[in-house]
């Protein structure tokens, strides 16, 4: 996001006690709630996303990865600067499966402003390949596909989501509800750089972060 652009935004916030709920409003952030199977269902598949598999991240379990991986100096020596890139409301991780690394990420923290309301990670034609090259230097060694996985639970079953990924790239796309104007043209932007792979060699699960968000909140 434009520096220049976010120094003005915040001189306007703390001039006018208005202004942040009109900042919210514009980029269309809503108070953070619980969600529930059919608030998740009715999302996706009102977006033309199969809710055959409705899945979120267990609060719990994230949350200790997170904690063990801000600590963990075997790849970085400040891992915490790495880990807050998965602390974010909206995320995209590209794993590479014979490898179990990520090969390209972006996240709600990078994208540039495309007018005054929209983010966009593709300003700079990012999105022209696929895996994205651009978002290459965003990856980190932290967290494994499998690391990841172990923490998403099926809320349809109740059960920890179990995965045995049959093809080349696996693609995570992290999303949460209360930023849903951001949320769709993050949808938009990776569906744009799955049209630049020329073979079906992926697969993408869609996992919602809103209730790890609520529960933090409520502490």
């Amino acid at each position: 996001m434009n520096k220049k652009y976010l120094i003005t935004l915040f001189i306007l916030c703390i001039s006018l006690s208005s202004c942040l709920k009109i900042y919210f409003r514009i980029y269309g952030i809503k108070k953070c709630k619980a969600v529930s199977i059919q608030n998740l269902s009715n999302f996706l598949t009102k977006n033309l996303i199969s809710d055959s598999l409705i899945l979120q991240v267990d609060s719990v379990k994230y949350k200790k990865l997170i904690n063990t991986k801000n600590i963990d100096t075997l790849n970085y020596k400040f891992a915490s600067w790495w880990t807050q890139n998965h602390i974010q409301p909206i995320q995209v991780i590209y794993f590479d499966v014979d490898s179990n690394k990520s090969v390209a990420a972006f996240f709600n923290c990078i994208a540039e402003t495309n007018g005054i309301s929209k983010m966009t990670w593709n300003k700079d034609k990012e999105l022209e390949q696929f895996p994205p090259i651009a978002y290459r230097k965003w990856c980190d060694s932290l967290f494994s596909y499998n690391e990841i996985l172990n923490t998403i639970v099926n809320l349809k079953t109740g059960k920890n989501f179990e995965s045995v990924p049959r093809k080349k790239y696996l693609i995570l796309v992290l999303y949460s509800l209360f930023i849903e104007k951001q949320t769709l043209n993050l949808f938009r932007e990776v569906k744009y750089n799955l049209s630049k792979q020329k073979s079906n060699n992926y697969e993408i699960y869609y996992v919602n972060m809103d209730n790890y968000f609520y529960s933090e909140l409520k502490k």
